[in-house]
């Protein structure tokens, strides 16, 4: 018997490798396509004095994968596996451009903003208790 995945979105992770940890003397840029996320759109009101503000920002959960490092053993292992730290990116899809320090904000801008979450938090879990998700993400 073949379990399906519980969810079903293609992500590119763009990982940002920083200056002070790499040998290149600026940001670098890693993209890694993981499969089976799930990605959802919400909604955030807020009421204030001088009116109503809308904001919409992106909640993604990211399933068990053994490529997942956190970003102190990832930045000294990059070649097959990724991390989620803040100020990466998760696109919905696949990014098929090369990305620099020089034009990831460009690139970026070019998508379907509604398809782009600037990363604000990464929590990680243990695997137990029946655990299904590893990282979850939350971004704008």
């Amino acid at each position: 018997m073949t379990l399906k995945p519980i969810y079903s979105n293609r992500v590119s992770i763009l990982n940002k490798l920083k200056r002070d940890d790499g040998t290149s003397g600026s940001d670098e840029w890693f993209v890694t396509v993981v499969d089976n996320v799930a990605w959802y759109r919400n909604s955030d009101r807020t009421v204030s004095a001088s009116g109503v503000y809308i904001g919409e920002y992106k909640t993604i959960l990211i399933p068990f994968n053994t490529a997942y490092l956190p970003y102190d053993e990832w930045k000294n292992n990059t070649e097959g596996h990724f991390t989620v730290s803040e100020g990466d990116y998760i696109v919905l899809g696949e990014v098929t451009e090369d990305i620099t320090a020089k034009n990831v904000v460009s690139v970026m801008k070019k998508l379907d903003k509604s398809k782009v979450c600037l990363v604000k938090s990464a929590i990680y879990r243990e695997k137990r208790f029946g655990a299904k998700v590893q990282v979850k993400v939350e971004g704008v």
